[in-house]
């Protein structure tokens, strides 16, 4: 099942992303190339305005224990009153996730930086852990929203990255019950402010600087059991049209259920956080020795899950 969280204008989604309450979101499944509205059957489950489950609704709804009752209604549904992906306002698949934690998995990623910076090994205990860093839960944008980068940025970047979406509340899993906390996958755009970012790495504390200000998160929440093999995900970033990144997930070295079960150590992860893959091989602009400039859209497309595209540009301060 693919679901979103769409608005019926631009305005109405901002308004969203501001209070990250989903006041005027609805709940859609794509079905047959067609947005279908089950904002109200969504509604029988349980009260999608809970305090727990606001803004998390995708997640929420797919994770209940009546979800299979609800999918069954779902399929019986007429199409025909569905709605053109193209002409509604896309937010993030997850509004309002607790917790957004990136992690670096890819090794030709992680090489490739590296030699970048001098150094032609890497750290034997990134083989042993999946490494993360806890990044910005607040600043998610949907497909087709403008990324807005720090004022005077020079390295504008983008990071294409596949994004697994937690079901259920979970604590010091192990890769088994992980495996099973895992509702499904989005596309994340983990944009990247280099220039902030390389200023601040000496200092040991992160690149969180240089990320924290806008990440994208894919229009849809794809279930789980939607992929028959997630290996063969083809993962690929498109700048203006021109393919810079064409990578796979089965290139990663650190798999999701690994990612759960360490983050989740003395930890609890909540439905609808969002634990990303780190980036793909190739799929940066830092590899390629190339960045980003205003007015340019990022389109990333990714086999069974869609696509995700956003203009960038930079934050214009109020005068």
């Amino acid at each position: 099942m693919k679901l979103c969280q769409y608005y019926h204008s631009a305005d109405e989604r901002s308004a969203d992303l501001k209070r990250r309450v989903p006041v005027h979101a609805r709940l859609g499944v794509l079905i047959a190339g067609k947005i279908v509205d089950v904002t109200d059957k969504a509604r029988k489950h349980h009260d999608i305005h809970d305090p727990q489950f606001a803004g998390v609704l995708t997640a929420a709804v797919a994770g209940l224990p009546e979800w299979g009752a609800f999918r069954k209604e779902i399929a019986s549904l007429d199409r025909e009153g569905g709605l053109d992906p193209k002409n509604v306002f896309f937010g993030p698949c997850v509004l309002r996730p607790s917790q957004y934690m990136d992690f670096y998995a890819f090794e030709q990623h992680v090489m490739t930086m590296r030699k970048q910076r001098g150094l032609d090994f890497i750290v034997p205990e990134w083989y042993e852990i999946p490494a993360y860093y806890n990044s910005n839960a607040t600043s998610f944008l949907g497909h087709g929203m403008t990324a807005h980068f720090p004022q005077g940025e020079e390295r504008m970047d983008y990071e294409c990255e596949l994004a697994c979406i937690i079901g259920r509340p979970i604590r010091n899993a192990t890769v088994e019950s992980a495996r099973e906390a895992i509702l499904g996958y989005t596309i994340l755009n983990d944009l990247s402010a280099r220039a902030r970012q390389t200023k601040a790495m000496p200092i040991n504390m992160g690149p969180a600087p240089g990320k924290d200000f806008a990440s994208a998160l894919g229009p849809y929440l794809v279930t789980k059991d939607e992929i028959a093999n997630l290996d063969d995900v083809g993962m690929r970033a498109y700048v203006n049209g021109e393919q810079w990144t064409d990578g796979k997930y089965g290139t990663v070295k650190h798999r999701f259920e690994a990612m759960v079960a360490f983050a989740s150590a003395a930890r609890t992860l909540f439905p609808g956080d969002v634990l990303g893959s780190g980036t793909v091989g190739t799929g940066c602009g830092a590899e390629l020795k190339k960045f980003l400039k205003p007015g340019d859209v990022v389109r990333m497309e990714f086999d069974g899950l869609g696509e995700l595209e956003n203009k960038v540009d930079h934050e214009r301060m109020a005068k």
